[in-house]
């Protein structure tokens, strides 16, 4: 009996340490799916899709190299010529990937981050990549091995900058022994060109003028140093000595990304006949010639350099040019792959190319300002697109009212003075019933945002002389003045409960977020400011519980030259993040180069 009693109890006690194994195996999953699942749906303004080009010989027809529906660009060869790598965004952010030119098939992930991995270059002897990621907060230039064997290898990658500018497009000196980038860390809204050792030590500014100078490229046998300048004396592609000696401008004209080819000819990106085509010409500027075929917009120039053939990113397969313009090329669903987990729940972020986007009730329906133009409501991928709205004014952030029958917008000029006539106007949801709610002020009334109980609509007004927050009445009655400073008071949302509004304002000198109480009578309580950080802080929105706020910022600085970017013309910053109420904990969301903003925030539709 003893002997069997001590066998029960033995027997017992495995069995408890197998169930609680199996409970504490389970427990990742169990909260995982006890975890909200949410989504963010914000306006994007990327350009179409790119793919890489090789142009085996100058002006030839190329070789289109990838084909995904997602952006693919600033390619790179090895120094062997076998492998390309590049950035792409087929994965939501941007990657780098390595493609086999003498094995093909599809590319490998070589950085699998949720930052932006972007603007390869290798190093001579072929064995390490540097490139510019935004993993630390910001775009810094970072180092890592080049193994392509499919693994991560960013998880040995070193940060060999940490500044709190931006740097941008490093270079390899030709022994290996220096690296060329540019970087705005000493002027706001311009670059210059900086050197650097290999291990990130000795860091020195060799260009020194106003604007920007950015994207070097170093000569074959590394006496110059080559990179485009917007300076308003001489824009064009210049070359100066490493040692800040000697700069001359080469090219004049509004040129970008120069590259160095093997018999020293320097190419580079410039717009003729309506096209963005590489040219080159000597390391000393003559003998102008066409490298690209001029069927398609190219950019961003880089040579094999053994066999000086050329590669490219360009317009997407059915040659569209990825430029914005009016309207805005691509899909109207551009990315919903991303996916964030904050601490509490798990969110979906759905990119779309429409503005300001608002959700129904049901979530599974959009209203957005198409080019400020006319309001369209739609599915969330963009089909069944209906116009609702279409004045003779621009007409933007329209918002849904929580029982669903009404939509609240702005119509009149943006960015305007207080002064302007911007007028809100109500109308259901099928495009009947319009009414305006503030005819008759004569001032800029925006940013409408109906109250949970859809019985008032906090705005924006500058009816007394400065952008201050009002309330009225659904029907446009009962108009109560909320704030009053000399500051610029901005983009408000109410809460879940109705019984806060967040906001932006300039009272500290910074466009920052705040929140303010609301009494159930409409009375302004208790004022909180919520961030605290360099760049523009704008466009919040609460979360579906109220205890998060997602919102853009300029906070990251820039992911790239500016000059780059406004190619395709989007304001040269803007990612979302979100803010926690309860203790400010800020989470990046998106890494890209493009701008993110106008978000909302909903539930997933069940």
């Amino acid at each position: 009996m003893k002997t069997s009693h001590g066998f029960r109890h033995t027997t017992a006690k495995a069995y408890l340490w197998l169930i609680c194994a199996i409970l504490l195996a389970w427990a990742p999953a169990i909260r995982a799916a006890d975890q909200t699942r949410e989504r963010i749906v914000y306006a994007t303004f990327r350009p179409a899709n790119t793919e890489i080009y090789l142009f085996d010989t100058p002006g030839s027809a190329p070789h289109r190299l990838t084909s995904d529906p997602a952006l693919d660009y600033n390619s790179v060869f090895s120094p062997d010529g076998r492998w390309v790598v590049f950035s792409s965004e087929r994965r939501g952010n941007p990657d780098l990937y390595a493609l086999d030119l003498r094995n093909p098939a599809s590319p490998r992930l070589l950085t699998n981050s949720a930052a932006l991995e972007d603007a390869p270059s290798f190093s001579p002897d072929g064995k390490r990549l540097v490139f510019v990621s935004s993993r630390d907060g910001n775009a810094d230039i970072y180092m890592m091995p080049f193994r392509p064997d499919g693994s991560d290898n960013s998880a040995q990658a070193l940060n060999l900058t940490r500044n709190k500018g931006g740097d941008f497009h490093p270079a390899f000196s030709p022994d290996g022994r220096q690296i060329a980038f540019s970087s705005d860390r000493d002027g706001y809204r311009e670059s210059e060109i900086y050197l650097m050792q290999a291990d990130g030590s000795q860091v020195r500014r060799v260009t020194r003028s106003p604007d920007w100078d950015g994207s070097p490229a170093w000569s074959r046998d590394g006496k110059w140093l080559y990179f485009y300048s917007r300076r308003e004396v001489g824009p064009g592609i210049y070359r100066i000595k490493p040692d800040g000696s000697e700069e001359r401008r080469i090219f004049a004209g509004d040129a970008l990304s120069p590259a160095v080819a093997p018999n020293g000819r320097v190419a580079f990106t410039v717009k003729r006949d309506d096209r963005w085509q590489i040219f080159s010409v000597t390391g000393d500027g003559t003998d102008q010639r066409l490298e690209s075929d001029g069927e398609r917009d190219c950019w961003a120039p880089a040579f094999d350099p053994r066999s000086g053939r050329l590669i490219c990113h360009g317009s997407g397969a059915d040659g569209q040019s990825p430029e914005l313009k009016d309207p805005v090329p691509g899909p109207f669903l551009v990315d919903n792959r991303v996916k964030v987990q904050l601490p509490d729940r798990e969110l979906e972020l759905w990119a779309i190319r429409g503005t300001f986007p608002s959700l129904d009730p049901t979530g599974r329906e959009l209203v957005f300002s198409e080019h400020f133009e006319r309001l369209i409501t739609s599915r969330l991928d963009g089909s069944g697109q209906r116009v609702l709205f279409a004045p003779d004014e621009p007409v933007w952030r329209p918002h849904w009212s929580t029982d669903g029958e009404w939509i609240v917008c702005s119509v009149g000029p943006t960015f305007a003075k207080p002064s302007a006539v911007v007028d809100i106007w109500k109308l259901r949801r099928d495009g009947s019933q319009k009414i305006n709610l503030t005819g008759g002020t004569a001032a800029n009334n925006g940013f409408p945002y109906f109250s949970p109980d859809d019985r008032r609509i906090v705005f924006r007004s500058g009816r007394d002389g400065n952008h201050e927050l009002y309330l009225m009445n659904a029907d446009g009655g009962g108009v109560r003045r909320l704030t009053d400073n000399e500051a610029t008071d901005t983009m408000p949302a109410f809460s879940p409960d109705g019984r806060e509004v967040a906001f932006t304002s300039n009272r500290g000198g910074d466009y920052e977020i705040y929140t303010l109480k609301i009494a159930a009578d409409g009375k302004a309580g208790e004022l909180r400011r919520i961030t605290r950080s360099p760049g523009f802080d704008t466009h919040p929105v609460y979360s579906p519980d109220g205890k998060w706020l997602v919102f853009t910022t300029a906070r990251g600085g820039l992911n790239d030259e500016e000059p780059l970017l406004t190619i395709f013309n989007p304001q040269p910053y803007g990612e979302l993040y979100a803010v926690r109420l309860a203790d400010g904990v800020v989470v990046r969301l998106t890494h890209n180069k493009w701008e993110d903003g106008t978000p909302t925030w909903v539930g997933m539709p069940r």
